[in-house]
């Protein structure tokens, strides 16, 4: 039992790769870029459920772009209805 725990105080204070590594390597550089441009063409397909139903599921399918404007499109929607409340009287 002591030597479990003085193993696992010891790998819990060696230093990992992680913590020591450079965070600019980790920045996004330019090849990454024009991967995630290109990466916009690619097919995504979603399982969503059907509601009312416990096995059913719906797939979609559309292209990252497509994804993201539907995203943004949702995003509008539901701030021009946020800001658009009728005003209740008292």
């Amino acid at each position: 039992m002591k030597a479990l725990i003085i193993g696992v105080s010891l790998l819990a204070l060696t230093p990992s790769a992680w913590a020591m590594s450079d965070p600019a390597a980790k920045a996004p550089t330019a090849e990454k870029k024009e991967k995630k441009e290109a990466d916009a063409n690619r097919i995504i397909c979603r399982r969503d459920r059907v509601i009312g139903s416990r096995l059913a599921t719906k797939e979609t399918c559309a292209t990252a772009a497509e994804w993201a404007e539907m995203r943004a499109e949702q995003r509008r929607t539901t701030e021009r209805v946020q800001t658009n409340r009728p005003k209740v009287s008292q």
